[in-house]
C-alpha cells in the first residue's frame, strides 16, 4: 500500500512538472510572436511607409526539412535608401530581397536567421571588411548588376555557411589576396560579366582562396584569353562563354561533368582542344563566330558525353566523317552509347557523311532546323532515323523547304556526270546547231562560177516583153 501511494505522488508530481513546462513554453512563444511581430510591422510596415506602395510585402511560410516557420520579405522596387532600413531584422526571417532599389552602400544587417539575400540591382560601389559578419546562417548572396569595383580584404568573413555568391554584372578588378577564403562551404561562384577580372592576374585558387568544395563556376565575359585551374580541384561545371580563348583551355578539372565554351574565338576544333574533358557530359560549343570545322576525331575522347550543341555556330560548314572517332561500322556502332542529344541547328551545315548514320541513329535528339541540307542520294541516310531532325532541304529546287522526313525518297538523286559536263554538252550542242545552220545557208547560194547559158534575144520567152517594146520605143534599133 505504501509502495502503491509513493508511486501516484511520483506520478502526480511528474504530471504537474509537465503541465508547469508547457505554460511556461507557451507563455514564452507568446512572448516571442509579440515581439517578433513588432518587429515585423517595424521592418515591413514603417511609420514613414504605412498604407503606401513603399511597404514590403511579408509572408510567413513553412520551411524546409521539418516545417518550421519562416518570414519571408520582398522589398523590391521601393526606391530604397541604406537609411530607410531597418538594420535589426525580425525573427524568423528567411529571406530577404532588396533587389532593384537604390542603395549606394550595403547595409550592414543583422539576423541569425536569414539564409537568403538578394541585393542585385542597385548602385552598391563597394563592400567593406565585414559587411556580411552579423549574418551568421546566410547560404545564399546576391550581389549581381550593381557596380561593386572595390573589395575590401574581409568582405566576406563572418560567413561560414555561404554556398552561392553572385557577383556577376560588376566591375571587379584588383581583388585582394584570399578573398574567399572565410567562404569555407562555398558551392557555386558567379564572376561572369567582370570585363576586368583579368587585369587582377590572381589564380582562383591559390590567390584568392577559393575552397576546394566549389563545384559550379562561371566567368563568363572576363575577357580571358586563357585560363588554369588545377586539375585535381572537383570543380563539376564550368562556363567561359564570350571570352577570348582561341582554345579550349588545357589545364581543366579532371571532374568537370558540363563545360560550356560558347561564343569564343575557335576557328577550328581539334582534338587537343578535347583530349582532357574525358568526363564531360554535356558539352556547349554554341554561337562561335568563327568556327568553321571539326575536325577528324575531334570529339574522339569524349566517351561518356550525353549532350552536345554547336547551335547557332554560323560559319561552321564541314563536319568531318571521322570527327567523332575512325569510321563508324555496324561492329563499332556501340561506342558513342551515351549521346543521346546533338544540336547543329543554325549553322552551315549542308550534308552529313553516311559513316554517320549508326551514331546519329542512337540519338533521341537531333536537331537540324536550319541547316542548308543538300538533298541528294548521299543524304537520303537521314530520312531512316527514328528522330525527327526537323532539318529541311534546301537543294534541289524542286523539294526546296520540305522536311527531310517528308521528301519522296526518289527525290533524293544525284547526277551521274557532273555539273560541268552539262554545261560542255550543252555548249556543243548550241555550236554544232550553229555550224549545221552555216552549213545549210552556204548550201542554198549559187556558186561564183555558175553562169546563164541561155543568152537573152529574139528566141527569148521573153522577147515579146522586153525586145519588142524597147523597138517600137526606139526605131534606131
Amino acid at each position: 500500500m505504501a509502495s502503491l501511494k509513493s508511486l501516484q505522488i511520483v506520478s502526480g508530481l511528474l504530471t504537474f512538472v509537465l503541465l508547469l513546462t508547457q505554460l511556461l513554453a507557451h507563455a514564452h512563444v507568446v512572448q516571442a510572436e509579440n515581439i517578433d511581430a513588432a518587429d515585423t510591422d517595424r521592418f515591413c510596415y514603417p511609420e514613414s511607409s504605412k498604407n503606401t506602395r513603399r511597404s514590403c510585402e511579408c509572408s510567413n511560410v513553412s520551411a524546409s526539412p521539418w516545417g518550421n516557420r519562416a518570414l519571408r520579405i520582398d522589398c523590391s522596387y521601393k526606391d530604397y535608401r541604406a537609411a530607410d532600413l531597418s538594420l535589426v531584422l525580425p525573427l524568423y526571417i528567411d529571406s530577404l530581397d532588396l533587389s532593384w532599389n537604390a542603395l549606394d552602400s550595403v547595409p550592414i544587417l543583422s539576423s541569425d536567421s536569414l539564409h537568403q539575400l538578394n541585393l542585385r540591382h542597385n548602385n552598391v560601389s563597394q563592400l567593406v571588411a565585414g559587411n556580411f559578419k552579423l549574418l551568421t546562417s546566410l547560404r545564399e548572396l546576391y550581389l549581381g548588376w550593381n557596380s561593386i569595383g572595390r573589395l575590401e580584404a574581409g568582405s566576406f568573413d563572418g560567413l561560414p555557411h555561404l554556398q552561392v555568391l553572385d557577383l556577376a554584372h560588376n566591375n571587379l578588378h584588383l581583388l585582394p589576396g584570399k578573398l574567399f577564403a572565410p567562404l569555407l562551404v562555398l558551392g557555386t561562384l558567379d564572376i561572369s560579366w567582370n570585363r576586368r577580372f583579368n587585369e587582377s592576374g590572381e589564380d582562383l585558387y591559390t590567390g584568392l582562396g577559393v575552397n576546394w568544395k566549389l563545384s559550379t563556376l562561371r566567368l563568363d565575359a572576363c575577357s580571358l584569353g586563357d585560363l588554369h585551374l588545377p586539375v585535381n580541384a572537383p570543380l563539376k561545371e564550368l562556363s567561359l562563354r564570350r571570352n577570348q580563348l582561341k582554345r579550349i583551355p588545357a589545364q581543366l578539372p579532371e571532374t568537370l561533368l558540363r563545360l560550356d565554351i560558347s561564343d569564343n574565338l575557335l576557328e577550328e576544333l581539334l582534338p587537343e582542344d578535347t583530349f582532357n574533358l574525358t568526363q564531360v557530359r554535356q558539352l556547349f560549343i554554341e554561337d562561335m563566330p568563327l568556327l568553321q570545322r571539326v575536325m577528324a576525331n575531334a570529339l574522339a575522347h569524349v566517351d561518356v558525353l550525353e549532350t552536345l550543341s554547336f547551335q547557332n555556330s554560323r560559319q561552321l560548314s564541314h563536319l568531318d566523317a571521322e570527327a567523332f572517332g575512325p569510321t563508324m561500322t555496324t561492329s563499332t556502332s556501340t561506342k558513342k552509347t551515351a549521346l543521346r542529344s546533338l544540336s547543329f541547328r543554325g549553322t552551315m551545315l549542308r550534308t552529313f557523311n553516311s559513316t554517320l548514320a549508326p551514331l546519329f541513329t542512337q540519338l533521341a535528339e537531333l536537331d537540324l532546323n536550319g541547316l542548308p541540307l543538300q538533298c541528294d542520294c548521299e543524304l537520303v541516310w537521314l530520312k531512316q532515323l527514328p528522330v525527327e531532325t526537323n532539318g529541311r532541304c534546301y537543294k534541289p529546287n524542286r523539294i526546296r523547304g520540305m522536311l527531310v522526313t517528308s521528301a519522296r525518297g526518289d527525290a533524293f538523286s544525284c547526277d551521274t556526270w557532273p555539273r560541268w559536263a552539262y554545261g560542255l554538252v550543252v555548249l556543243s550542242l548550241i555550236a554544232l546547231s550553229a555550224a549545221g545552220i552555216y552549213l545549210i545557208v552556204m548550201g542554198l547560194r549559187p556558186h561564183r562560177g555558175v553562169t546563164m547559158r541561155r543568152k537573152v534575144g529574139a528566141g527569148s520567152p521573153y522577147a515579146r516583153v522586153t525586145i519588142e517594146p524597147n523597138r517600137q520605143e526606139n526605131p534606131h534599133y
